[in-house]
C-alpha cells in the first residue's frame, strides 16, 4: 500500500488529506472517498473505524483518500455544523476522479456517524458516487435526505448496541425508501465499534467491491 499526503482547495480553504492505494496495481482500479466522524467529539481523518475501512478498501483493490474537514487538523476554516462540509468532500471526490491509475466512472463514498450525516444531507454528493455506504447513520439524517427517492446503490451499518442509532428505528427509516438499501445490524457494536472494526471494515469493503465491478 503506498500512501500520499494531499492537500486541495475548497472554497477557498486549504483542505488536507491522504490518499492510499494499492502497490503493484496500475489500474484503473475503483476510489472511494471516507468522511470522518464530529470533530467536536474527537473525530478526524485517523479516527479508527475510518482507517480500518481505508485499509480494507486497498487490500480489495481500490484507492481511498480520507480527509480532514474544515477546521480540524491543519484544514483550514471553521466546523460549520455540517451544513458546508460537503463542499470539500464534492473536492475530495474529484480530486480521486483525476487521481492516476482511479477510473473516474467508480468513485464511491463513505461516512461515518457526523460524516454520514453530510454525505446524507446533499443530494449533489449522491449524484456523484457510484456507490454510498452508511456506518452509523443519525437518525435526523434520513428524514430529509433525496437518498430516500433516489436509486443509487446504497448500504447501511450499525450495532445492535449503538445508544445513538436504535438499530430498530434505522431498519424501519429505510423501509421508507424507494429503493430500499441494503442494511446489516452487527451483535455486539456500538456507536465507536471497539472490538468490531474488523467486521465492519470487512462488510463496507465487500459492498463496495461488488457494487463497483
Amino acid at each position: 500500500m503506498r500512501q500520499t499526503a494531499v492537500s486541495f482547495e475548497a472554497e477557498g480553504l486549504s483542505i488536507e488529506g491522504v490518499i492510499a492505494q494499492p502497490d503493484g496495481i496500475t489500474g484503473p482500479f475503483p476510489a472511494v472517498v471516507i468522511c470522518h466522524p464530529h470533530p467536536l467529539f474527537g473525530g478526524n481523518m485517523d479516527n479508527s473505524v475510518v482507517l480500518n475501512v481505508a485499509f480494507a478498501l486497498v487490500e480489495r483493490g481500490m484507492a481511498v483518500i480520507r480527509f480532514n474537514f474544515r477546521g480540524v487538523g491543519n484544514s483550514e476554516g471553521e466546523h460549520a455544523n455540517g451544513e458546508l462540509e460537503y463542499q470539500e468532500t464534492l473536492v475530495a471526490m474529484d480530486l480521486m476522479k483525476a487521481w492516476p491509475g482511479v477510473d473516474g466512472r467508480k468513485v464511491g463514498l463513505a461516512g461515518y456517524s457526523f460524516g454520514s450525516s453530510v454525505v446524507l444531507g446533499h443530494e449533489k454528493l449522491h449524484k456523484k458516487a457510484k456507490a454510498l455506504a452508511l456506518i452509523s447513520p443519525p437518525l435526523r439524517a434520513l428524514e430529509s435526505t433525496t437518498l430516500r427517492k433516489g436509486k443509487r446503490s446504497a448500504f447501511f451499518i450499525s450495532g445492535d448496541r449503538d445508544k445513538l442509532v436504535g438499530s430498530e428505528e434505522l431498519t424501519a427509516a429505510l423501509d421508507t425508501f424507494s429503493k430500499r438499501p441494503e442494511c446489516h445490524i452487527v451483535p455486539g457494536a456500538d456507536h465507536f465499534w471497539g472490538g468490531h472494526e474488523g467486521e465492519l471494515a470487512s462488510r463496507v469493503g465487500s459492498y463496495f467491491l461488488e457494487a463497483m465491478k
